[in-house]
């Protein structure tokens, strides 16, 4: 097993964006690397590009590690995610492509996607979003990553040995640990994470369960939510700690890259 310490990094994380609206993100790929941040990640979207969004945010940056975060096998096959990878020109050295169930439930399917992946994409390293037990066990055993969600720090602890028990069985290091941790700052940051939060229970069963377990309600959601700017770094301490890759999901109010930077800036506790 792993002996060496894994390398604790930042990243930031945005919402899949509108062809033409991803556009304007083009500043915020240098911003990152200049206040320190090491990935850039972006989800898929309903009818909404992940990769695409990507692409335009990662702009002149260089150094940022794309990540993918996720592409649901119930909407899409490795297939699609590799062909998107070389329609859009993206370096594989620089990817994270991941992969989830979707509305799905099926560890096989995630299992052969994986390995699917790796074929099509070589060069690119496969994460897996883990919630549950079983998910995160499987992760430890085929993912280079596994991505976490609204998770609190105890549960990232949690997760962690699972996805240990996986890789062990497995006879492998444990991968990375990341996990999205949104961010809203102003006054009616609360507001937002938690509309945020109440956006996800109406998703497949499993995301219920997963906040129902962590005794996730009304205000009380996993994330950051200040006033100032200036508490933003110490609130986020405990994730940071917690995690390999800590990813700034970040909750503006509006989809400006001057909002985004902003926040990362706070989060960077610049």
């Amino acid at each position: 097993m792993r002996t060496d310490p894994i390398e604790k990094r930042l990243g930031f994380g945005v919402v899949a964006r509108r062809p033409g609206v991803d556009d304007q993100l083009a500043p915020l790929g240098q911003a990152l690397e200049e206040l320190g941040y090491a990935e850039l990640w972006a989800n898929d979207g309903r009818g909404r590009s992940g990769l695409a969004t990507l692409r335009a945010a990662a702009g002149t940056s260089s150094g940022l590690d794309l990540g993918l975060g996720v592409a649901p096998l119930s909407d899409k096959t490795p297939g699609d995610v590799a062909a998107e990878v070389l329609r859009l020109g993206l370096p594989p050295a620089r990817l994270i492509l991941g992969l989830g169930t979707g509305s799905g439930s099926s560890l096989v399917a995630v299992r052969d996607g994986v390995a699917e992946l790796r074929r099509l994409v070589p060069d690119a390293r496969v994460a897996v979003a883990a919630l549950g037990p079983r998910m995160c066990r499987l992760g430890g055993e085929v993912a280079d990553v596994v991505l976490l969600n609204w998770a609190w720090p105890d549960r990232i602890v949690w997760s962690r040995d699972r996805i240990a028990e996986g890789a062990e069985a497995a006879g492998r290091p444990p991968p990375r640990v990341a996990g999205y941790v949104r961010v809203a700052i102003g006054n009616d940051a609360v507001a937002r994470l938690v509309g945020e939060a109440d956006r996800y229970r109406g998703r497949p069963r499993p995301y219920a369960r997963h906040f129902d377990e962590q005794q996730v309600t009304g205000g009380h959601v996993p994330g950051v939510a200040v006033v100032d700017p200036r508490e933003v770094s110490v609130a986020l301490a405990p994730y940071r700690d917690a995690l390999d890759s800590c990813v700034v999901r970040a909750l503006p109010s509006g989809e400006s890259a001057t909002e985004l930077i902003e926040i990362a800036r706070a989060a960077a506790g610049r």
